[in-house]
């Protein structure tokens, strides 16, 4: 497919609209949930014409898909920023933790039960799914090797579990029904328990420490 100039500018245009768009919308959703924003309302919020937001993104649906792609992005990035400063497997794992915690602790449990409408956004991701998948095989094996992981355990289901689980808490609701503390301390700090040796659990439980101290500051 060739592009002509006036293309290329169109698209460009287009780009930097996204650009104002999907941090007003982002921070919509976080603060009240999916069903909540309506599309006028993030129009109205940027003090832009309905027609030149719907000529952006033509509905809802694909402007969330953007939202999650750059909180996606966003966590990459920062993580990839992470290990270049850091080459200490448990490391890398508390970090995710706590990044992890910062974005769930500071979203409205309305936005993880809004997802359920829109189960079509499952296979838009799969891609970064399987990818996430290679990734989490790479990291048992070095934390493995670095002595923070058991050896005898059977890291791919445990993945299949962890994605499994992950499913259930947006399907089932959990995030309505428990705070992110309560899903964190009594699912998946236990799970990450169970599979760590000794050494691991050191690590594990210097960071929950310190996040307990917090919390009750």
């Amino acid at each position: 497919m060739t592009f002509s100039f006036k293309d290329l500018e169109t698209l460009d245009k287009r780009q930097q609209l996204k650009a104002v768009i999907l941090p007003k919308a982002r921070e919509a959703f976080r603060l009240h949930g999916i069903r909540a924003v309506k599309m006028d309302d993030v129009a109205a919020s940027l003090k832009m014409s309905k027609r030149t937001l719907y000529e952006t993104y033509h509905n809802k649906e694909e402007l969330l898909v953007d939202v999650l792609k750059e909180g996606i992005r966003e966590n990459h990035t920062h993580m990839e920023e992470f290990k270049e400063n850091c080459d200490d497997v448990m490391d890398m794992l508390v970090e995710f933790f706590r990044l992890q915690l910062n974005t769930y602790t500071s979203t409205n449990p309305q936005f993880f039960k809004d997802l359920k409408n829109y189960p079509s956004l499952f296979d838009k991701f799969r891609g970064i799914q399987e990818e996430n998948q290679k990734n989490s095989t790479e990291f048992f094996r070095r934390g493995m090797e670095e002595g923070y992981f058991r050896k005898e355990i059977n890291y791919e289901f445990v993945s299949k579990v962890g994605r499994q689980c992950s499913m259930a808490f947006r399907t089932e609701q959990m995030f309505s029904k428990y705070d992110m503390h309560d899903i964190f301390v009594s699912f998946v700090l236990t799970l990450i328990r169970g599979i760590c040796t000794e050494k691991g659990t050191r690590k594990i439980d210097a960071f929950m420490d310190e996040y307990l101290e917090g919390i009750h500051k």
